[in-house]
């Protein structure tokens, strides 16, 4: 069943990309916690205070994601990631010993010019699945993310604990910024490599209306409802723990939780056929429901394992879909609002989730989560199916 993974895992191509991101990924999964745990203990803020700087770094890296994806279709791997890996080593080389309203500042520049990570492996590794293998090459990707997931925001908080936030900070920026510098002396293709006496013509760039279609727009739409429930989820996980008396086991459920993601993501790239996001969207939000039901810690950890089984493969199948809609001369910029909706998604789920949650309690928090999934999966099944029809109404 899984001998599909070992033909991807045989590309050099994937495995460097693969080796490079993991440097660069893991601190980069870690900076949020440490720069949280900064602003909290180090600057002696408040929890809203930490939440006003990452809203800052998040936002401003949605923001620049597009644009960012866009030099890397006319300009080129290295040319796109040098401006960061100058900027971003002397932002955060400063930066941990700012004042906060100062720090505020640091988080917008070293947003709007941190490394596009999402977008750049995920081409790398589209350009170098093997024909037919690019659902199972994104799927182990997305396996990868989980376990950095995992491990990154742990041995920050390890090195947190031993030398503080400062140090941790500046060296999670160059650790980031190794991994960047390792992919770009490498310098993998983005598109694809032709074979010999292949005279296809390089596409041209189409204009954004053509490709931005109501297709494309769903699969948007199943990424950003992703980003709700995910982090609806999340900060509903932080409320029930609180109920239960247990919050020091927030990081273990939510490495099942991930756990449970990664066993999906390999299950669904061992498959010989793709899920329709849609269809991978609606089964996260209505597993999600259910840990609303939990009467104990143990039910909890079992439930909430089994609720990240979709994860991983809707994450996977919209970038497949997506590389599947639009051309190879804007995959860059359209991975670019893909890394944009899905922070989108993560920035709306805990205040959206956070209302429910004071006036409800947790487990209308895990049900408000599920059903604005469901709903979005819905409105996007009805759009994509009417514009299907249209088209061969006109076809």
């Amino acid at each position: 069943m899984f001998g599909r993974y070992d033909a991807v895992l045989r590309v050099p191509a994937f495995r460097k990309a693969e080796l490079a991101s993991l440097l660069a990924r893991i601190p980069q999964y870690g900076f949020g916690v440490t720069l949280t745990l900064h602003v909290v203990t180090t600057l002696g803020m408040s929890y809203t205070a930490a939440g006003v700087v990452a809203a800052v770094y998040t936002v401003a890296a949605a923001i620049a994601a597009p644009w960012r994806g866009r030099l890397l279709d006319r300009q080129g791997l290295r040319r796109t990631l040098l401006p960061s890996l100058i900027i971003v080593p002397v932002v955060w080389g400063i930066a941990p010993f700012l004042p906060y309203w100062l720090l505020i500042i640091a988080c917008a520049v070293g947003g709007l010019f941190s490394l596009p990570l999402f977008s750049l492996i995920r081409q790398i590794i589209v350009a170098a699945a093997p024909e037919g293998a690019r659902r199972t090459a994104l799927s182990l990707d997305s396996v990868i993310v989980e376990l950095n997931f995992m491990i990154g925001p742990l041995l920050a908080i390890v090195a947190v604990t031993q030398f503080g936030t400062r140090p941790t900070l500046v060296a999670l920026t160059l650790l980031t910024s190794l991994g960047g510098g390792l992919l770009a002396l490498l310098n993998p293709p983005l598109i694809a490599a032709r074979e010999d006496g292949d005279q296809r013509v390089p596409e041209p760039v189409p204009p954004r209306r053509e490709w931005l279609s109501p297709a494309t727009l769903g699969v948007y739409g199943a990424v950003l409802a992703a980003g709700i429930v995910l982090s609806g989820t999340d900060v509903s996980l932080v409320a029930a723990l609180r109920t239960f008396q247990h919050t020091e086991l927030l990081g273990l459920v939510i490495t099942v939780w991930c756990a449970g993601s990664a066993v999906g993501g390999l299950i669904y790239g061992a498959g010989h056929r793709s899920i329709p996001a849609s269809i991978l969207l609606t089964g996260l939000a209505a597993l999600t429901l259910p840990v609303a039901a939990a009467t104990s810690l143990p039910a909890l950890f079992a439930i909430v394992t089994v609720s990240g089984l979709f994860c991983a493969p809707l994450i996977s199948a919209t970038v497949d879909e997506l590389n599947g809609r639009v051309p190879e001369s804007v995959r860059g910029e359209a991975m670019g609002w893909h890394g944009s909706a899905l922070t989108a998604g993560s920035s709306l789920g805990p205040p959206l989730v956070g209302v429910v949650l004071d006036a409800y309690g947790w487990r209308a928090g895990f049900l408000t989560a599920g059903g604005v999934g469901l709903a979005i999966a819905a409105i996007v099944v009805l759009v994509t199916a009417g514009h299907r029809r249209l088209a061969n109404a006109e076809g």
